[in-house]
């Protein structure tokens, strides 16, 4: 523009010193002396041209220029805007406020120039020239290189966010595929055991854990059917006291509390009576273990454990009343619950029928005692799954105390007081729990201590 308006001013310039020349040949040829053509003050010159320098107008509004600075804008919009919604996701409220303003400013600009441009016409208009000079142009162009940038940064953190994203998912992916190489190898030593000999794969799993495991769960339910039967026994004003002696003639318990242990070596003993029978026959009517052969034997126990461990008890007894299970707890119950202790125990005063005399659902043992009864008939159906099979073993009355065969079932005993060569040893009052022999593993038998000076 600038250069423009030089070259106007040039030519000008050069007309107006020409037509001055050109008229003072004139003169000069008409012998007109340069003293004559100056004329007095108060004449007035005429012939003379006035001439007025004036800049050329500006040109009108490029409609490239328009569109460009339009383009420029809404680019500049559609950044913000962008910015606009990276800034809620996180939410940051400084950040939100930050595009927030630059959209709406964005906005603005767009608004003036859609109103300057209806407000110009189709025509050249000098108010539209003034409001785009080149350097709105300059500086839309500036702005949308610059929010440009901002978006490619917006993308770029989005990518990166992406990329964290894609990380953690491959963390989580990478542990799962540990776990499931774990439990591949897992299923592979499964799949070896599976494919062993059948001698082999029961070998592997009849170990001594195994049957200590399914004796502790044996003594836990034991130990809750005497509870019951002891708080029977105590609604009915029975002397325990007298009870225990009658089982376990003149032994000295340490405390009165503990006459509850000579009722529950009477419920273990009873209850463990014809283990060591390949049918759990106590009355020497059973199976002879000569005649059957190892394999068949031990096949066949361990079947019959696996079959009756999935096996609800009370459903078992209700379902199928003949089965071999259910007739060996109603043996077991009347030999328990006999008619002594059935005409002492809890009776209907209004009928004056006892609700123990058989092994009924009305009784209050009945489900304590199939529970009990459920896991001793499982535990022995394992001990004859063994090679050899589990020997049971009891502690007769008056031994002395072993710690390799024996363990007292008096909480917190001081062993110490037995080993010490201050006293003599204690002696046996009566057997609580059987031990077992699980190959050459003693599972220890568990006695109560006949002897006044043993501490507690």
């Amino acid at each position: 523009m600038l250069q423009k308006f030089a070259l106007a001013v040039k030519t000008k310039t050069i007309e107006f010193f020409a037509e001055e020349d050109e008229e003072e040949e004139e003169e000069r040829a008409v012998g007109v002396d340069d003293s004559d053509a100056c004329p007095a003050p108060e004449e007035v010159i005429t012939g003379q041209r006035v001439v007025v320098l004036r800049p050329d107008p500006a040109p009108g509004p490029d409609p490239e220029t328009l569109a460009a600075a339009a383009l420029a804008g809404l680019s500049s919009f559609q950044a913000a805007y962008l910015h606009l919604q990276t800034a809620h996701s996180p939410f940051v409220s400084d950040a939100v406020r930050s595009a927030d303003r630059a959209a709406v400013s964005h906005l603005r600009r767009l608004s003036e120039l859609k109103r300057l441009y209806l407000s110009a016409g189709p025509g050249p208009s000098p108010s539209l020239t003034s409001a785009l000079p080149l350097s709105f142009l300059l500086e839309a162009q500036v702005l949308d290189n610059q929010d440009l940038l901002r978006i490619f940064e917006a993308l770029v953190d989005r990518l990166q966010s992406d990329i964290d994203r894609k990380d953690a998912e491959a963390a989580v992916l990478e542990k799962a595929l540990a776990d499931l190489d774990g439990a591949g190898v897992q299923l592979a030593d499964r799949l070896e055991r599976a494919c062993m000999p059948a001698e082999e794969r029961v070998e592997s799993l009849l170990t001594v854990g195994v049957f200590d495991s399914v004796l502790r769960d044996t003594c836990r339910l034991t130990h809750r059917f005497a509870r019951v039967l002891v708080d029977l026994m105590n609604l009915s004003g029975w002397n325990l006291g007298a009870a225990a002696n009658c089982i376990c003639p003149d032994v000295n318990f340490t405390k009165p509390g503990h006459c509850r242990y000579a009722i529950l070596s009477y419920i273990c003993l009873g209850m463990f009576g014809g283990f060591d029978s390949y049918d759990f026959c106590d009355d020497g009517d059973g199976v002879d273990m000569d005649e059957i052969d190892v394999s068949i034997r031990r096949t066949d126990s361990l079947q019959q454990f696996i079959e009756h461990s999935a096996l609800d008890p009370l459903e078992l007894m209700r379902d199928f009343p003949s089965s071999d299970f259910v007739k060996f707890c109603k043996k077991k119950y009347a030999k328990l619950i006999h008619p002594g202790i059935e005409s002492s125990l809890l009776r209907n005063s209004a009928t004056g029928e006892s609700s123990l005399g058989s092994l009924t659902p009305s009784s209050p043992l009945y489900e304590s005692f199939a529970s009990m009864a459920s896991s001793i008939w499982m535990l022995q159906k394992l001990a004859w799954a063994y090679n050899p099979v589990v020997e049971i073993f009891q502690v007769a009355r008056g031994t002395e105390f072993s710690m390799v065969f024996m363990e007292t079932i008096v909480p917190k005993f001081d062993k110490l007081h037995i080993d010490s060569g201050t006293a003599p040893r204690p002696k046996v009052g009566f057997t609580v729990v059987p031990g077992f022999h699980v190959g050459k593993t003693v599972i220890q038998s568990r006695v109560y201590l006949d002897d006044s000076e043993q501490t507690l």
